[in-house]
């Protein structure tokens, strides 16, 4: 599979994923990214760098829990691991493209 096809297909399992813990800033985000992709209006390095660069506001940061006003559908710790994997997914990715062992877009 594509490097694009992988990432819209695990950018479309974490707007699911927000959807249903209403995260709603990062739903509108995914949504704009899995858009942009299927238009062919940005570059992949960018929405990796978006969602998990480095710093303040990247995936790494968020926790979902009830006192962020999330909405848990399974425990608090499941929730946060179904997170860090779909995340850890995207980093992966991330990680081959800034190795150039994988094709740029």
């Amino acid at each position: 599979m594509q490097n694009e096809a992988r990432i819209t297909a695990i950018l479309e399992e974490l707007k699911d994923f927000f959807d249903r813990h209403k995260v709603n800033g990062w739903s509108g985000r995914a949504q704009h990214a899995i858009q942009q992709i299927n238009e062919g209006n940005l570059n992949i390095s960018i929405i990796l760098n978006d969602f998990v660069g480095a710093g303040m506001g990247s995936l790494i940061d968020l926790y979902i829990c009830s006192n962020n006003g999330h909405q848990l559908v399974s425990s608090e710790d499941e929730t946060n691991k179904q997170l860090q994997r779909l995340t850890e997914q995207l980093l992966i990715i991330k990680g081959g493209l800034d190795r150039g062992k994988t094709s740029k877009f």
